[in-house]
């Protein structure tokens, strides 16, 4: 990568973790979910930092023309966020569907005492 595009990269990453810094403190992103983004700009920033890492991870891994590590990795963070949303989505229909069984009882529970006070 040149070095205009390291100073780009490195610019992007420092917008993007002040934005979810800001997103944390203003309680509009959950803290167990900027976790996750600050991991992927702290590794944006590494790579920024150092010029050739890439280049030497791609030779390492035995991967010949180094940008497509960067596309491997995209996807494969992609791929990993999905789970994780999927994840959290199942956990949050379960917690759902928990709540409104819920609601129904005590909905039932409460028109039932108030026949009792109508009929007695």
């Amino acid at each position: 990568m040149s070095g205009k595009a390291h100073l780009v990269l490195a610019l992007l990453t420092i917008v993007a973790i002040a934005v979810i810094v800001r997103l944390v403190r203003q309680r509009q992103l959950k803290a167990k979910y900027s976790l996750l983004w600050l991991s992927l700009g702290m590794g944006m920033a590494v790579l920024a930092a150092v010029p050739g890492a890439m280049d030497r991870i791609a030779e390492a891994v035995g991967i010949w023309y180094p940008p497509a590590l960067y596309l491997m990795l995209g996807v494969a963070f992609l791929l990993l966020l999905s789970m994780h949303f999927s994840y959290e989505l199942s956990r949050m229909e379960n917690r759902v569907r928990t709540l409104a069984e819920e609601v129904a009882l005590l909905r039932h529970e409460i028109e039932r005492r108030d026949d009792e006070t109508v009929t007695g």
